[in-house]
């Protein structure tokens, strides 16, 4: 998933030495590809599971998560990135995103855990009507506007990012995981610190979803 850097020495050998493999094996079976599907697979259980709140629904998004981080640097390493890897990563992102805000809003939630599901929808929903017109991801950089320029900076590693998966993927991971130790409501699983800042990141989930098209 992502893109390939090819301007060091190192990445051209490695290119040139993953050529010959990347062209015998279908894009299917790649193996960045590959740990995309574990993705999917360990976000499936999680959402199956009969009790959203256990440890092992948890510990299983939580996995799906980690290999996030693995299936891009793989694909860098051995020039395997796609469009076909990088669209299976991303709406596999934003499905976990819907699926997380949605368990943790609870049916006894109050008011503003509804207003964050409802704009969490809308998120998830122009993430994937996008991604099905433009055939990539949410990527501007300096040709976008100033609240593209600012999430999107420092390859998202910035405060505005940090709000917005605070509030899409961290927060509602750390309610359902207090609910299902604790033995908790999920909509007693915070603190008035935590919606605070929740708060925060919707702003930014919500302006992000508008900004892109501009």
């Amino acid at each position: 998933s992502g893109t390939c850097g090819t301007d060091t020495a190192k990445n051209q050998v490695v290119m040139a030495n993953s050529d010959s493999a990347k062209h015998k094996l279908p894009l299917l079976l790649w193996p960045p590809n590959l740990i995309g599907y574990l993705r999917v697979i360990t976000l499936v259980a999680a959402m199956l599971a009969p009790d959203i709140y256990s440890s092992y629904a948890v510990w299983m998004v939580s996995a799906s998560y980690a290999l996030d981080y693995i299936d891009g640097p793989c694909a860098r390493h051995l020039d395997m990135c796609s469009q076909f890897g990088d669209l299976l990563d991303h709406y596999t992102d934003h499905v976990t995103m819907m699926w997380l805000v949605w368990a943790a809003t609870g049916t006894d939630s109050g008011l503003w855990a509804q207003i964050n599901l409802a704009i969490s929808a809308v998120h998830n929903g122009i993430a994937f009507v996008y991604m099905a017109i433009t055939g990539h991801y949410f990527k501007h950089s300096a040709t976008g506007n100033i609240v593209t320029r600012n999430i999107e900076s420092n390859n998202y590693w910035n405060l505005a990012s940090v709000l917005y998966c605070a509030n899409t993927t961290l927060f509602p991971l750390i309610k359902l995981s207090f609910a299902g130790t604790h033995g908790i409501k999920v909509a007693d699983a915070t603190t008035p610190l935590i919606d605070t800042v929740d708060v925060l990141g919707a702003i930014v989930t919500l302006s992000y979803s508008l900004a892109v098209w501009f």
